[in-house]
């Protein structure tokens, strides 16, 4: 006898450091995830879908991040949605209390604001990482520690190393003076936490109307030491949820549920089988000089994106709904 599939909808957070995929039922109930270093869109999408659970039958697909828009051309996604919309409702789901949102990704930081389950206010880092997980690699990489042993060994450590932390380089480079001048490894690294928390509130929070309940979402959130220095700085406890660092995957495939497509476009899990290139160049057919990105199969051209005007619109245009803004 044939098992009937399960309906599920599915959702990708496709960042510039990690791509996170989550397929949720009918009723929102999480089945099973993918958290995945980001090496190239196509193909972490590729390594994701071999990962996944296939007993399904997708019913929606939505993408959410940086790369939401090359990554619905290629998955076929019924909608696409800003990252800031994703992680709000992706939290909510879980805390319908929330009140205001932190997230850390590795090259990105934002904050939400929510009352009564509604986003009224976020904001965003700019160019620097200093208030993100590529710092917190970068001196772990520098001091030779694995980057999931340092949450831990940071608590370990019997007093704070004052380290700068406005600036990811300089802040990198403060590490490895301190522990040329004989600082503890344990000691630099708490002081790492700390800085990078500060500089998160200094610049990312400054001016927002934060109130708990405070949620604390995105991979740096696995981090213990993070954690225990943002709840220093609040004076405040921070809830860390269960599936913190996909939250946005959650989000975009309840959006997508929510959408209801009548079929989904998604083009199936077989696309981890063949291969596939992308090819760019900037048309010069008026004065945007749009970069349009081409997807390959065998010598094919199958989607493209970036066209403005969509001449070259394929697939994309088909496959994916506009991005919608937050709504504030």
């Amino acid at each position: 006898m044939k098992t009937k599939k399960i309906k599920a909808a599915l959702g990708l957070d496709i960042g510039n450091g990690t791509i996170k995929f989550a397929l949720i039922t009918k009723k929102g109930k999480l089945i099973d995830w993918v958290y995945i270093k980001n090496l190239g869109v196509i193909e972490t999408i590729k390594k994701g879908l071999k990962k996944l659970r296939k007993d399904v039958e997708i019913t929606a697909v939505g993408t959410t991040g940086a790369g939401r828009k090359l990554g619905a051309a290629f998955i076929g996604a019924d909608i696409t949605k800003t990252e800031i919309l994703a992680h709000a409702v992706g939290a909510l789901h879980f805390i319908s209390n929330a009140q205001t949102i932190f997230d850390l990704g590795q090259e990105d930081s934002k904050i939400l604001i929510l009352r009564n389950e509604v986003l009224v206010d976020f904001g965003m880092n700019q160019i620097c990482s200093g208030g993100c997980g590529a710092y917190l690699e970068n001196v772990a990489f520098r001091l030779g520690i694995p980057i999931e042993k340092f949450g831990d060994l940071a608590l370990k450590a019997k007093s704070t190393a004052t380290i700068s932390g406005k600036c990811a380089v300089f802040g990198t480079t403060s590490c490895v003076h301190k522990l040329n001048a004989g600082v503890a490894k344990e000691n630099i690294l708490s002081g790492v936490a700390t800085s990078l928390i500060r500089n998160y509130l200094a610049l990312v929070a400054k001016g927002k109307d934060i109130k708990p309940p405070y949620i604390f979402q995105g991979g740096v959130s696995l981090n213990k030491a993070v954690v225990k220095a943002l709840e220093e700085e609040l004076s405040h406890k921070v809830i860390v949820p269960k599936h913190a660092p996909i939250i946005g995957a959650i989000g975009a495939a309840i959006l997508a549920q929510e959408a209801n497509p009548t079929k989904s476009v998604f083009k199936g899990f077989n696309l981890a089988n063949f291969e596939y290139a992308t090819a760019s160049f900037t048309c010069h057919k008026c004065s945007n000089h749009c970069e349009v990105i081409n997807i390959i199969k065998d010598g094919k051209k199958i989607a493209s994106l970036g066209s403005r005007c969509g001449r070259y619109n394929i697939d994309f245009s088909k496959t994916t709904s506009q991005d919608s803004p937050p709504q504030l």
